[in-house]
């Protein structure tokens, strides 16, 4: 798996200047700006599944890590399609915020 590869190549590794690794599908788009890697780094992963570290240990019932949290941010089975934008739904929907329209004014 990705994750038990990740922590394997880098567990010797000095990471000491990177605190967060985020696995995600779409890498361009998660960094296109801080948006979208807020989005993607919290809606696609829930906490009491997909984190992990580097270097990671149990003591006293309390997990930690000594190098970088990971967050699995991928697509999951069980998540919602991608939304795609339609450009001619947004043509007509930016037509109604023109003068005139149903949602002048609204915003």
């Amino acid at each position: 798996m990705m994750l038990e590869f990740l922590q394997e190549h880098f567990a010797e590794s000095d990471l000491s200047g990177i605190p967060l690794m985020v696995l995600c599908d779409d890498a361009a788009f998660t960094a296109e700006n801080i948006n979208n890697f807020v989005w993607v780094t919290f809606t696609r992963s829930n906490p009491s599944h997909d984190i992990y570290g580097i270097n990671e240990f149990t003591e006293h019932k309390h997990w930690g890590c000594y190098g970088p949290l990971i967050i699995d941010a991928r697509i999951k089975p069980h998540h919602a399609p991608v939304l795609v934008k339609d450009p001619e739904v947004e043509k007509l929907i930016d037509k109604m915020g023109e003068k005139g329209g149903a949602l002048y004014g609204v915003i």
